[in-house]
């Protein structure tokens, strides 16, 4: 089963390599508190991300820009973004297309390559609920 979650925050600190953003779920169980867990991504991925969320507009195409003009001019449409499973801590996602004749196709992504590119279409992220119950840490204040 997939749960909708969405981008909570992103951690950035320019003097490590690895950043953290967190997933929040967004229709939590009622009368529980939203579950939420962290994904280490790369600083550029981050930044990619941060950038898209401030609505800061680039001079040129960034990769994440090219994807999404080859999907759109390929005539097909980014539907989703699903994190489907995690192996000793690495985190694998998926784009969910339609194609251009009404067909659905599943890219294999990294889980920041996914966010990046479904931010600025503001897509829907799901995670499969095995990922959450593996992911699952203390809450981010924690890692101040």
């Amino acid at each position: 089963m997939r749960i909708e979650m969405q981008l909570a925050r992103i951690l950035i600190r320019e003097l490590n390599d690895a950043q953290l953003i967190e997933l929040r779920e967004v229709h939590p169980t009622p009368g529980s508190e939203p579950r939420s867990f962290p994904i280490v991504i790369g600083l550029a991925q981050a930044i990619a991300i941060d950038q898209r969320l401030a609505g800061i507009e680039i001079g040129r195409p960034m990769t994440h820009d090219l994807l999404a003009s080859t999907i759109a001019s390929l005539g097909a449409t980014l539907d989703s973004i699903a994190i489907t499973h995690i192996i000793d801590g690495t985190f694998f996602a998926a784009l969910n297309l339609t194609n251009s004749m009404g067909l659905p196709v599943e890219v294999d992504s990294r889980p920041s390559d996914a966010i990046a590119l479904g931010i600025t279409s503001d897509v829907p992220i799901f995670v499969d609920e095995s990922v959450i119950e593996n992911a699952i840490m203390p809450p981010m204040d924690d890692f101040s």
